[in-house]
């Protein structure tokens, strides 16, 4: 039996774009520990764990739309569909994980799916905008922002969460108590080999990159410069993209989970 879902539902797009505004909101409050780096994935979190990866993707794209239109219209001219990628597919994988690892322990493994997720993808933007000669500097503080930002996430993800459910009578993570008979799949094989692939490929080239001498100074010049600039937009930054669309085929599998939060 084939199970179609709608996902572009009137109260979804309602809840995105208020979600959306929120986080571009949340983009003006900054961390002091790594410059660029803001609190604007807070909503986002708490929508993927309250309403599922669909929410905490698309929300997170319309605050990063406000966001650079408002802060960074630049990285639009640079690279337009910069919106679709990085954080926002953070929210995919994290949303997957929570849901798949067991509660409580579910809690401690989004935190480290989150950090992982950062670290395996900035280290190579450490690399092309700043050059080898300041990743030892500044990869240690793109983590620790991160782990103020995530640590700072999870907590009104989980809580904010938490007290949702129970004001509607809900369970804690409620996808816990889906029957096994309740449970279906909308993911597509070949759809889940392409997304492996083009994981393996954007990681590839993102990490191959780094081992050229397109990085460093004679060739793409000091940090932060146009071509580093544009490099790490169109040849790095889609490894987030890869990460993202596999686990989003991953997370169809469960095809109840979207059920939910209808």
């Amino acid at each position: 039996m084939s199970v179609k879902l709608n996902l572009w539902t009137s109260r979804r797009m309602a809840r995105i774009a208020i979600l959306g505004a929120l986080t571009g909101a949340f983009s003006f409050i900054p961390i002091p520990v790594m410059p660029g780096m803001t609190l604007d994935p807070v909503i986002p979190a708490l929508a993927m764990t309250y309403y599922g990866a669909f929410e905490g993707y698309w929300c997170y794209v319309v605050g990063q739309l406000i966001r650079y239109i408002t802060q960074s219209p630049s990285k639009l001219i640079v690279n337009p569909f910069d919106i679709f990628m990085g954080s926002p597919c953070a929210m995919i994988f994290c949303a997957w994980i929570i849901r798949k690892v067991r509660y409580p322990l579910n809690l401690i493994a989004g935190v480290l799916a989150a950090i992982l997720f950062h670290a395996y993808t900035i280290f190579p933007y450490c690399v092309i905008v700043y050059g080898w000669e300041l990743v030892s500097i500044v990869f240690p503080l793109q983590v620790l922002g991160a782990l103020i930002v995530i640590s700072v996430c999870f907590v009104v993800a989980f809580g904010g969460a938490t007290y949702m459910w129970k004001a509607r009578g809900e369970p804690i993570f409620p996808w816990r108590f889906i029957k096994p008979e309740e449970r279906f799949s909308v993911a597509n094989r070949i759809r889940i080999l392409i997304s492996t692939a083009f994981m393996i490929l954007t990681s590839i080239i993102a990490y191959g990159i780094c081992f050229t001498p397109y990085v460093s100074a004679e060739i793409a010049g000091p940090p932060y410069s146009p071509y580093r600039l544009w490099m790490d937009s169109w040849i790095r930054h889609p490894i987030t993209l890869g990460i993202g669309w596999f686990f989003w085929e991953m997370y169809k599998r469960n095809g109840e989970w979207f059920k939910i939060s209808e």
